[in-house]
């Protein structure tokens, strides 16, 4: 962590200023809306996704009041401090086809912020960004069915950019955010820019199995592996050594009766006194 945190840039959000960002890139044909509140990013869009093509389209929210990260918690959204952004994108792939995809975008974030702010961003499986072994970001991927039947992929992304003690008071984990790690001003339009180029070549080449391509960048950025862990999966709890995850992006926990392969659950590293 830098001595003393930057301070971020907090302009607000807007259309044109992200934009002008992405000059050039396949991300700038995007549509791009900008709400001052909103209940969750991936919320409104699986809504829209009933009546409307969503497709290309990028919804960023300065304010959440019903802001949800995995496993339907509530993510904190304070006003005008962080990144809450979701995207639209039409798939012709199955849902069970889409493994791993979560994880990419983790991956693609990490890489796209790394050379920009400096940042050595960690993937804890399977959705949440680290900085400083406190979280500071995470990943949602809803999967909705458009009126004529196609399957549509909404990515949430939520970035803590700048957050006060005071907006973080409800946040149940140790936290951070970006600027408290860089000397690099960081410029929340420019940011969303970045986040939205990560993402869209990401999105137009995912096929069958991308999910190999990344898995070498995972394998850098794993926050679990190596750690002893415990995966929650209802009622059932799986504890082992976390050795990475295989090319479908699952979890390989080695047990002591052999090595599990968990498709899902949450995971969490276990203190020494905990083992």
């Amino acid at each position: 962590m830098v001595d003393t945190p930057q301070i971020v840039k907090s302009n607000g959000l807007s259309n044109e200023a992200i934009r002008a960002n992405m000059a050039g890139s396949p991300a700038s044909e995007l549509r791009i809306e900008v709400e001052p509140e909103i209940d969750s990013t991936n919320a409104a869009l699986k809504r829209r996704a009933v009546s409307e093509d969503i497709h290309g389209l990028a919804l960023f929210a300065e304010a959440q009041t019903a802001g949800r990260g995995r496993l339907g918690r509530p993510w904190v959204s304070p006003p005008k401090s962080n990144i809450y952004m979701s995207l639209g994108w039409r798939t012709d792939l199955e849902p069970l086809e889409l493994a791993g995809l979560s994880l990419a975008v983790g991956c693609a974030i990490a890489e796209g912020l790394e050379g920009d702010l400096a940042l050595d961003l960690k993937l804890k499986w399977p959705n949440d960004l680290y900085l400083g072994g406190k979280k500071c970001g995470g990943v949602l991927i809803d999967l909705v069915q458009s009126a004529n039947q196609d399957w549509i992929i909404v990515v949430g992304v939520g970035l803590n950019v700048a957050m006060s003690e005071s907006g973080g008071t409800d946040i149940d984990q140790p936290w951070t955010d970006l600027g408290s790690h860089t000397n690099i001003p960081v410029v929340r339009n420019e940011l969303a820019g970045r986040l939205l180029e990560a993402l869209v070549p990401l999105l137009s080449s995912w096929q069958v199995g991308a999910f190999s391509q990344w898995q070498s960048c995972w394998a850098r950025r794993d926050l679990m592996a190596g750690h002893q862990i415990s995966v929650q999966q209802g009622g059932h709890a799986i504890s082992g050594r976390a050795e990475g995850v295989d090319v479908s992006g699952a979890l390989q926990v080695a047990t002591r009766d052999g090595l599990v392969v968990v498709q899902s659950g949450e995971a969490s590293m276990l203190r020494s006194q905990e083992l």
